[in-house]
C-alpha cells in the first residue's frame, strides 16, 4: 500500500513539474511576442536577407484583368554568392536559366540547345528580370508604417506577419504599378523572411492588379551553381 502511495506521489510531482515548465514556456513566449517591434523586426530581416550568401526560393507572379487571372511566371530558384539558377515557366514558356559571372545561359527548348549571352553587367537587378533576384522586389526607399497582423507558422517556424505600404526602389515596378501593399512573414527568432507577397495596382488601367508571392528556404546552405555543359557553337 505504501509503495502505491509513493508511486502516485512521484507521478503527481512529475505532472506538476511538466505543467510548470509548460506554463513558464508560455509566459516566456508571450513576453517575447509582446515586446516585438514590427518595424524593427522587418528592417533587421531585410538587412539579413540582403547579406545572405545563399538561399533557395520559389516565386509566382501574375496579374488580374477584370477578375481574370493571368500567370506571368512560376519558378524555383537558388542563389549563391551572386550566381543564380531558375527553372520553371515564364509567360507559358519553359525556362531554365543560369546567371553566372556576367553571363546568361538560357536553354532554348524549341532549338534544344543552350544560348550563351554576355549580359554586360555583374548585377542581376540590371537585367530587369525579377525572377533572377527576388529580393529586388523587396527593396524600399522608405516604409511609412509597419503593422503587425498576427503570428503564423511557415515551414514549422513561427513568424510575425506584418503589413506595410512602402515606396519601392525597383524602377521596373515603380514605372508600371502603384499602391503597393506587402505582407511579409518575418522569422523573428532568426531575423529572416520566410515568405512574402505584394499586390499593386496598374498605373495604366484601374482594372489591372499585380500579385507576386515568394518563399525562401535553405539559408546558408552550400549550393554548387555551375554553368551547363555546352559546345562553342551555342555562344551568341
Amino acid at each position: 500500500m505504501l509503495i502505491n502511495k509513493t508511486k502516485w506521489i512521484i507521478i503527481l510531482a512529475l505532472v506538476l513539474i511538466i505543467t510548470s515548465l509548460a506554463s513558464a514556456r508560455t509566459v516566456s513566449q508571450y513576453y517575447v511576442r509582446s515586446h516585438l517591434e514590427p518595424g524593427l523586426e522587418l528592417q533587421e530581416a531585410l538587412n539579413n536577407m540582403a547579406a545572405s550568401d545563399s538561399y533557395r526560393f520559389s516565386l509566382q507572379s501574375g496579374f488580374t484583368v477584370d477578375d481574370r487571372r493571368e500567370v506571368i511566371s512560376e519558378v524555383d530558384g537558388e542563389k549563391q554568392q551572386g550566381n543564380t539558377h531558375i527553372k520553371g515557366e515564364m509567360v507559358n514558356t519553359p525556362v531554365d536559366i543560369y546567371y553566372l559571372d556576367r553571363t546568361i545561359y538560357n536553354y532554348d527548348s524549341l532549338a534544344n540547345k543552350w544560348l550563351v549571352i554576355d549580359s554586360g553587367t555583374s548585377n542581376s537587378e540590371e537585367l530587369l528580370i525579377s525572377e533572377l533576384n527576388p529580393l529586388s522586389n523587396f527593396r524600399f526607399k522608405n516604409i511609412n508604417q509597419v503593422e503587425k497582423v498576427k503570428f503564423d507558422n511557415v515551414d514549422g517556424m513561427e513568424c510575425l506577419l506584418v503589413k506595410c505600404n512602402p515606396t519601392v526602389e525597383s524602377g521596373l515596378l515603380d514605372n508600371l504599378w502603384k499602391d503597393f501593399q506587402y505582407l511579409i512573414w518575418v522569422d523573428y527568432k532568426n531575423s529572416i523572411i520566410r515568405k512574402a507577397s505584394l499586390t499593386a495596382a496598374s498605373k495604366r488601367s484601374d482594372k489591372t492588379n499585380l500579385e507576386i508571392n515568394v518563399g525562401f528556404s535553405d539559408f546558408g546552405k552550400n549550393m554548387e551553381i555551375k554553368a551547363p555543359m555546352i559546345s562553342s557553337s551555342n555562344k551568341k
